[in-house]
């Protein structure tokens, strides 16, 4: 990288994040305004949030509580079950010694309250078979592989969660990430989607079958929709018919964590409902996902939660303040969750130790050992020159 070339580039770069970071001080004040202004309209923000100008927009719902509502953090329970899943994998490379993905999923239980060491769980999952490789007689995709990962880490998340001895009251199932699963219209088909999303669906049917409370911990969120939301409520109220999107506004750049950093630690914001067109099959199964932003004590983070955990006072109260004891121990981010990530990772010395059982797996079959594609090959030789 001849840095020397694109020295002006980062001078208009850094002017560029100072002229945003102007303009969105001078915005939010406005939005706070705007979100004490329609505090309580919630028929009327439902309404142009179900319009087709709020899908567009992908805006928040009003979720039966104010919007400037600020809820402080309770004493989390003296004992409760936490369970949290992470997951890595390893995508196919057409260019390496053998067409296969991976997937990782490593589970933590913790018996907070109880002394004991958490219990960690491993679950490698191989995928070579052809059906798995070339579904519908195309190579498997990096889309495809990211959303089996997330049904990987939601489905162990509940089958550790509800088994025995576990399966007694008061435990939290912890996600990496957001609830509502992302499954691209363009990378993956008809069929993929609907049994991925008939079988996640079917995950957090179990967990509200067993009254086990779930929740989605995103950090460092950027989306805007609830920015969006007082945006459309703005419009509507100045009788404009179509709203521009945010970024031709003087609202642009402005995320919600923006907006609700006037947090104190360890409160969280009002709740919200996530946008209709993204959460739609999950509110026809009563799964409709809700939303609050919690100060973690270094920064403001996103907690998800399915419409049956947002219903009760009681399971939001324990959801919040035990993430936010999760979050308090660990520098903002649920000590569970790092934990999970730290056992789901796949290092490069594993990824190579894997490889060669493979290549000794083939050769045990009579086969030729397999090489790297010439690609691959001279890209090895070229940056090993480099070094």
């Amino acid at each position: 990288l001849n840095l020397a070339m694109i020295t002006g580039q980062i001078d208009s770069m850094g002017r560029a994040i100072a002229e945003s970071t102007r303009r969105q001080a001078q915005a939010l004040p406005v939005l706070r305004q705007l979100l004490h202004r329609f505090s309580v309209q919630y028929e009327g923000l439902s309404i142009a949030a179900d319009s087709e100008v709020g899908r567009r927009l992908r805006c928040a719902s009003p979720a039966g509580e104010p919007l400037e509502t600020v809820v402080p953090s309770q004493a989390p329970p003296e004992k409760v079950t936490l369970v949290a899943s992470d997951g890595s994998q390893i995508y196919p490379d057409r260019h390496g010694l053998a067409f296969f993905y991976a997937i990782n999923v490593a589970t933590i239980v913790l018996r907070q309250g109880s002394g004991r060491a958490p219990e960690v769980f491993n679950e490698p999952r191989l995928f070579f078979m052809e059906e798995d490789l070339y579904p519908g007689g195309q190579p498997v995709s990096s889309e495809l592989v990211g959303a089996q990962r997330n049904l990987a880490e939601m489905s162990d998340l509940v089958d550790h969660t509800l088994r025995k001895p576990l399966n007694l009251p008061p435990r939290i199932a912890l996600a990496d990430g957001p609830l509502l699963i992302w499954l691209q219209h363009a990378a993956l088909s008809e069929a993929q989607r609907d049994r991925i999303l008939r079988d996640y669906l079917t995950c957090l049917d179990r967990l509200r079958s067993a009254s086990a409370p779930v929740a989605g911990f995103v950090s460092r969120p950027q989306s805007a929709e609830v920015v969006a939301l007082l945006w459309l409520g703005l419009a509507a109220r100045e009788g404009r018919d179509e709203a521009p999107s945010l970024y031709q506004t003087e609202f642009r750049g402005v995320s919600d964590r923006n907006l609700f950093a006037t947090l104190s630690p360890g409160e969280r914001s009002a709740l919200f409902l996530r946008g209709t067109a993204a959460n739609r099959d999950f509110r026809a199964r009563g799964h409709a996902i809700h939303f609050f932003y919690l100060n973690t004590g270094t920064d403001i983070a996103r907690v998800e939660i399915p419409q049956w955990v947002a219903e009760s006072s009681a399971d939001l109260d324990c959801v919040h303040a035990t993430v936010y004891h999760q979050c308090s121990v660990n520098r903002g981010y649920p000590y569970i969750l790092s934990r999970a990530d730290e056992e789901a990772v796949i290092m490069a010395d594993e990824r190579a130790l894997l490889e060669d059982m493979i290549v000794r797996a083939m050769t045990r079959q009579g086969l030729v050992p397999p090489e790297l594609s010439r690609k691959a090959q001279q890209k090895q030789i070229a940056r090993r020159r480099r070094r």
